[in-house]
């Protein structure tokens, strides 16, 4: 009986070491598909609009903990348009235009963070981050009376571009394929810092895969 307790625990004990070396030193690069929500506030809106969500991201990790993994991100989002409720638009030598209105975005978003792993095949993660972004927003698209109108001749106001600071958190299950694949899904959020700019917050759920190797 002791024996046979002896062996087990040796053989618990090598797996465990071997498990815990694999995911020591590891360096992977991630694919995101996202979806989700944004929330968009507007100058000329008392209430923020909401709008779909959709992008894709990048993300390169490397880990010097079993526990925990580095990485930076590059996130390509844009979003339906916003809607807004009805206002004035009053272009300078134009007629007013009134209306309900909408406008979308596209985000190119840059973050750097540090995720926590906590198994081995099946991976609980939680990923914080904080960074900067991009941020263009298109032009108002006014449905008047008459038909939708838009562009800075028509409504006074054209696309812009602004700059954010972010930050973001996620929550996820991973699934160990192999030594070399990872894939798994993440829900999460995102609030922006705007530097002159709007408001803007996100609520988002990603699918990815990654590929592992590493060094000796």
């Amino acid at each position: 009986m002791r024996t046979l307790l002896f062996a087990a625990l040796v053989v618990l004990g090598a797996a465990t070491a071997s498990t815990a070396h694999a995911d020591r030193r590891e360096t992977s690069l991630h694919a995101h598909m996202i979806g989700g929500l944004a929330t968009v506030a507007d100058e000329d809106a008392s209430e923020s609009g909401s709008a779909p969500l959709g992008g894709l991201a990048v993300r390169a990790s490397y880990a010097t903990h079993n526990s925990f993994q580095y990485d930076v991100s590059l996130s390509l989002l844009a979003t339906g348009g916003a809607a807004f409720p009805s206002t004035t638009f009053m272009p300078p030598g134009r007629p007013a235009v009134t209306g309900p209105y909408s406008i979308a975005s596209q985000v190119t978003r840059l973050d750097g963070g540090v995720t926590l792993r906590l198994g081995v095949a099946w991976i609980p993660t939680v990923r914080l981050a904080v960074g900067g972004q991009a941020r263009r927003r298109g032009g108002p698209v006014v449905d008047a009376s008459a038909g939708e109108v838009t562009g800075e001749d028509q409504l006074g106001r054209g696309s812009e571009l602004s700059f954010d600071l972010v930050g973001t958190g996620t929550i996820g299950l991973d699934h160990r394929i192999n030594r070399r694949l990872i894939v798994g899904a993440a829900a999460g959020a995102g609030m922006a810092v705007p530097l002159g700019g709007e408001a803007f917050r996100t609520i988002e759920v990603t699918v990815h895969a990654a590929w592992y190797w590493y060094r000796r």
